[in-house]
């Protein structure tokens, strides 16, 4: 390969003048050196991925961990820190609460909450909660996080984040959605309760009356407002509700696109990809007809000059060109213009070709144009190369060489006039640099690096790249690219020493620009190099959450680099030793308990009320007596089929007498918390709902003197006994199941035999006629299932609540004379999560009270929660205001029995705080602590107690009396016999 060239091409000058010296008298390459600027990350915003809202000519963005603010007129912003990976939220801080802004990330079993006084200003940790948050809410005066795992509230000072109570909330065992409007007006979705408003910072609430289901509440025009599926309500301050409508108009208009500058959506994007750092802290870019100077802190345009050259369709790209820079445009299929860059903000065109053109500059000021130096000629099969030193004068050379090499030599013009034609090596040559000064041509061979050999193959087999340039005085560098590894080479054009970087592998193919590479390598390992690939400097990029919407394009130049969704200005080091730097994990909350004393009780015995089990159940009667073959639960006769069962006692009390023609039935539930037992019996073959016979039986296990309680012998609901036999569930096993609510007061039981979704009830009280219930349509057996303690009985009439048909409504009844019709319902939240309650319903000990009895949650610091009652209206179900009734564990209570005549809520319950018993005696293990009280704001008795007894009791030997005569009753059931026990016991503080 033989260049050639002479004298009078080298004399000709593109233009004419000299370009402007370096500043200072630097030369150029040490000007350049000067103008890299120290490295920064931003994001490459594209569309409104991250967005969290839109103010003031900006937008705020939450965005891959990272905090920016992305102006209108493209500018970017980025806070130094970074947040942790996972799913990561912000709230803006009322001035109530200090201001500034919240952000939280939840993330593996864990929500961290950091605070900032501004967008960008520095997090500070605030407190790491024991689970993921899915909400974080600003009250009056304090936080709330719902937990993610269990949708409960907790409370949290804004400024510290300690745990606080749940404070001005309405009392409520659970809560839905909740929108504050401000620091006195509020909208909260309380369990049973339904929608309430405040507008005294949580002083009062009252009801919102609405005729929809809520799908959602929020703060609309100031107000806080229900969102229902047709439209909103919104309150206003004086409490009036105003419904509109939802129409096609309320959408949400976005406005008008601001219209686009010639740099395009983001002007930063464009300087780091065509444009030249003209100092340490801007750079110039030409686009569509203008050129603008850029911050490259931000991307803001500084200045602009809108008509700096006449080709606006034209793609503009930055090089180094005499002693400062300059821009090579072109267009598709068009002409060829090379400017230079004049301060302050202009352009100077210096050779202009009317078809597309190859230029590459030479590192040093000088350029190389593949084809002929004159404008109006054509390109010569890239045999002609125009070179244009840093003063402007040009020569034109032109490089004989083999058809098949044509094409593969690589030409750069030395700062020192000389100009070297380089010949890569091929597998059967090592190849040369060729150096022409005037007429005079000198060859040197290329001395290839003997070690290791994986290099020296490399560049033997490899592509050298197009792009070498003079790095120093006499030294040439480029780019090998060996199908798969990037070497980056260095040759001394005196001796022909090559002198080879170490590879680097990067299956996603480098970005490569004069001295400056971006690899971005396998995951996140990322590398730089900014000396020709000599060394590599590693470094780790943030994660992306998703970067599919990101540009595809990838350009790397002095300013930086843009790939896959980033935009990185400036090379090496960051500007900040601390930038994008995970931000420290705040403290974990601490919320030391308060150790209470659980309840001590320490008891007397004074002996059984009812006999034990025999040893053996007693026999049948046979077949001939009483009608009865326990041998099976069906008899075949040659007619018919006769059902039998066991007519088994209860609790040890016989079973009803039948008389010896008489056929009986019985089924009932043994082992639940209520036990109870239905017998049926009468002739076979006769008409039962004549001559038929029932009965219910059930247990008061607070009741130390034995507790069975029966109702009276009724009148059989059925006509035969095979009708009784598939009511009570004898024929087909496990198809029927019995169950009874027992009223706090022991004497009636709501019972129930269900099968499937439907159940039949029946109201039985002590000594009294069965009561078979019925809807208003005469219907029975379609109710569903009462909750447990659900049910009532005031006077003659019960109420009881079950579900409402989903698992978010509750259903209240009201049974009148064997007439039951539903009174209210009511609604839970949506998100109500597992661990709450089921509605329970309690009622007055001595008055006609009934209500609703809830569990809030407990304070900071406190184990048990605390007990409130929701006042039932008898005849339209309303509830009333919540009514406090003290800590479920009645810490800081007396225990006393409940005197003759006090009055109060009446409920059976089990209390928090594991209460211990010493019973005198043998010490069985003792377990289902409960007690039956009567509740009232600020006092509270015990009218009895139960538990039951994993072991046989004796009682102990005689000894002096240590408990008083006003003490509370226990009853004591030992599980495996059903004996039970009277005891009465005092709390251990108050004995004698």
């Amino acid at each position: 390969m033989a260049p050639s060239g002479g004298p009078a091409s080298s004399d000709r000058s593109a233009s004419g003048q000299a370009s402007r010296p370096a500043p200072g008298g630097r030369s150029s390459q040490e000007a350049l050196v000067t103008m890299v600027t120290p490295s920064r990350l931003l994001p490459d915003l594209v569309g409104e991925r991250g967005v969290v809202a839109s103010e003031a000519g900006a937008k705020r963005v939450l965005i891959d961990r990272m905090r920016v603010v992305a102006h209108d007129d493209g500018s970017l912003e980025r806070a130094a820190d970074l947040l942790p990976s996972g799913q990561v939220t912000s709230l803006k801080l009322p001035t109530r609460l200090g201001g500034g802004y919240l952000f939280h990330a939840s993330n593996r079993g864990s929500a961290q909450l950091w605070r900032a006084q501004g967008w960008l200003a520095p997090l500070e940790p605030l407190v790491q909660l024991p689970s993921e948050a899915n909400e974080i809410l600003a009250g009056f005066d304090r936080l709330y996080a719902r937990l993610s795992h269990s949708h409960r509230l907790l409370a949290l000072d804004a400024q510290t984040g300690a745990a606080m109570p749940l404070g001005p909330l309405p009392p409520a065992s659970t809560y839905g959605q909740i929108a504050f409007a401000d620091g006195w007006r509020a909208l909260v979705e309380a369990d049973l309760r339904g929608l309430l408003v405040t507008f005294d910072a949580g002083a009062t609430w009252r009801e919102v009356e609405i005729d929809a289901r809520p799908t959602s509440v929020a703060v609309v025009g100031g107000d806080p407002a229900v969102m229902t599926a047709s439209g909103l309500y919104a309150v206003d301050a004086r409490g009036g509700v105003t419904y509109r409508a939802l129409e096609a108009s309320d959408d949400v208009q976005e406005p008008p696109a601001r219209a686009q500058g010639p740099l395009g959506r983001r002007p930063l994007r464009a300087a780091v990809e065509d444009g030249w750092p003209d100092s340490s802290a801007t750079a110039v870019v030409a686009r569509g007809g203008a050129l603008a100077r850029v911050s490259l802190r931000d991307g803001a345009v500084i200045d602009v000059a809108p008509d700096a050259y006449p080709e606006r369709e034209a793609a503009c790209h930055a090089i180094r060109a005499g002693a400062s820079f300059g821009f090579v445009c072109g267009e598709r299929e068009g002409p060829t213009t090379v400017y230079a860059f004049q301060p302050p903000l202009g352009m100077r065109r210096l050779m202009r070709f009317d078809e597309p053109r190859f230029v590459v500059a030479s590192g040093n000021g000088a350029l190389v144009i593949r084809g002929s130096c004159s404008e109006d000629s054509a390109v010569r099969a890239g045999r002609a190369y125009c070179v244009v030193a840093a003063d402007g004068r040009t020569r034109e050379i032109h490089v004989r060489a083999p058809a098949r090499d044509v094409g593969i030599e690589r030409v750069v013009a030395l700062s020192d006039g000389r100009i070297a034609v380089l010949s890569p090596p091929r597998l059967d040559a090592s190849g040369q640099l060729t150096l022409l000064k005037g007429s005079d041509v000198t060859t040197v061979p290329l001395i290839l690096p003997p070690k290791p050999r994986s290099t020296a193959r490399d560049l033997q087999r490899g592509m050298w790249i197009e792009g070498f340039e003079e790095r120093e005085p006499g030294v040439i560098g480029g780019w090998v690219e060996a199908g798969g590894p990037i070497v980056g080479v260095r040759i001394d054009a005196k001796s022909g020493k090559v002198t080879a970087g170490a590879p680097r592998q990067d299956g996603t193919g480098a970005l490569l620009s004069g001295r400056f590479a971006f690899s971005l390598g396998e995951g996140e390992r990322a590398a730089e190099s900014t000396d020709g690939g000599m060394t590599w400097r590693s470094l780790d990029l943030p994660e992306r959450d998703d970067d599919t919407a990101a540009s595809r394009t990838r350009a790397c130049g002095p300013v930086g680099c843009v790939f896959r969704g980033w935009i990185r200005v400036g090379w090496g080091k960051t500007a900040l030793p601390d930038d994008l730097a995970e931000a420290k994990p705040p403290p974990v909350l601490q919320t030391p308990l308060r150790a209470g004393s659980p309840i001590a009780m320490r008891c007397e015995a004074l002996g059984s009320s009812t006999p034990p089990l025999p040893d053996k159940p007693p026999a049948a009667p046979s077949a001939r007596a009483e009608g009865a073959r326990p041998a099976s639960s069906v008899t075949r006769s040659a007619s018919t089929e006769i059902p039998t069962s066991p007519w088994a006692p209860f609790r040890n009390t016989p079973p009803p007498k039948r008389g010896a023609d008489e056929i009986g039935l019985d089924n009932g539930a043994p082992y639940d918390i209520v036990t109870m037992r239905a017998y049926a019996w009468g002739k076979r073959g006769a008409d039962w709902a004549r001559a038929g016979r029932w009965l219910l039986r059930f247990d008061d296990r607070f009741d130390p003197d034995g507790g069975v309680r029966s109702s009276g012998v009724s009148a059989s609901p059925w006509s035969d006994e095979a009708s009784a036999a598939e009511a009570l569930g004898v024929v087909s096993q496990g198809a029927a199941s019995w169950g009874a609510y027992l009223d706090p007061g022991g004497r009636a039981a709501l019972t129930h035999v269900c099968r499937g979704a439907g159940c039949s009830l029946f109201a039985a009280s002590e000594g009294l006629p069965i009561l078979p219930l019925r809807d208003s349509a005469g219907r029975a057996g379609n109710f569903l299932r009462p909750f447990p303690n659900g049910a009532v009985r005031l006077g003659e009439t019960w109420f009881f609540v079950t579900p409402g048909g989903s698992y978010d409504v509750v259903a209240l009844w009201r049974a009148d004379l064997g007439i039951a019709r539903q009174l209210a319902t009511y609604y839970r939240p949506g998100r109500t999560g597992y661990g709450v309650d089921p509605p329970r319903l309690v009622r007055r000990a001595l008055g006609g009270g009934v209500g609703l009895l809830i569990s809030a949650a407990p304070d900071p610091g406190v184990r048990a929660g605390s007990w409130h009652v929701l006042p039932i209206d008898r005849e339209t179900g309303a509830l009333g205001e919540a009514v406090p009734l003290g800590r479920k564990d009645l810490a800081d209570t007396r225990i006393e029995r409940c005197a003759p005549g006090q009055d109060g809520w009446l409920l059976d319950t089990s209390l928090e705080g594991s209460p211990s018993f010493d019973l005198g005696g043998s010490a069985p293990s003792v377990d289902g602590a409960e007690f039956r009280l009567r509740l009232d704001p600020g006092s509270a008795c015990v009218e009895a107690m139960a538990v039951r007894l994993q072991g046989a009791f004796s009682k102990a030997p005689e000894k002096p009396n240590d408990v008083g005569a006003s003490a509370i009753p226990l009853a004591a059931t030992e599980r495996a016999t059903g004996r039970r026990w009277r005891l009465r016991c005092e709390p251990k503080d108050a004995a004698r």
